[in-house]
């Protein structure tokens, strides 16, 4: 039903940006930190960094790009927090980005691990299997591989989703600032 793959070239981001954009549209965290603003050349940016130091993984159904993934493989948090004092230097210069910058320095694990750092499906493809073909597809790699799994959901329906797949909730939940969501973290211990 669903081609899943990983993409090897940024310059298949000029297919993948735009539907990861839209499909990140609504998404409980996307929505509470980019309120009011257009970051899709943001989201590019991010996009193409992740095919060149990480993994983004995406769903195609009859050539058209479905759902995007982005995974971290982690021997430590130290990246994370790298990434978030970029993030917040960014910042700075424009307080539109203040709330990512909240969102990337989240607790994160200390440990070796795939970290799933966002998952998203486009509006009219959500409820057909999207997020399940996906997560099969990279988690049968971790499987092998014996890497343990962690991910934030950011809503109820995704935590659903997640434990579907094996992911088990893991410490308290965390607050976003400013009335944002409650994320949930789960970790997947290798099957």
């Amino acid at each position: 039903m669903y081609s899943v793959r990983k993409i090897a070239d940024v310059d298949e981001l000029d297919r993948i940006a735009p539907a990861y954009a839209a499909a990140c549209a609504d998404e409980a965290v996307t929505e509470w930190a980019m309120a009011d603003h257009d970051f899709t050349e943001l989201f590019r940016e991010w996009l193409a960094q992740a095919v060149i130091e990480q993994e983004v993984v995406v769903a195609e159904r009859d050539g058209a790009v479905v759902g995007v993934s982005t995974w971290m493989a982690l021997e430590s948090a130290e990246p994370l927090r790298r990434q978030a004092e970029a993030v917040a230097e960014l910042a700075r210069a424009n307080p539109a980005l203040r709330r990512m910058a909240a969102v990337v320095a989240l607790p994160h694990p200390d440990v070796p691990h795939l970290y799933l750092a966002s998952m998203a499906v486009t509006p009219e493809s959500r409820g057909r299997g999207v997020g399940s073909a996906i997560l099969r597809h990279r988690l049968t790699r971790a499987d092998t591989e014996r890497q343990a799994v962690y991910l934030e959901a950011s809503t109820a329906r995704s935590a659903a989703l997640y434990a579907r797949h094996g992911f088990t909730p893991s410490g308290a939940p965390l607050a976003l600032p400013d009335d944002g969501p409650l994320l949930r973290p789960h970790w997947r211990l290798p099957h």
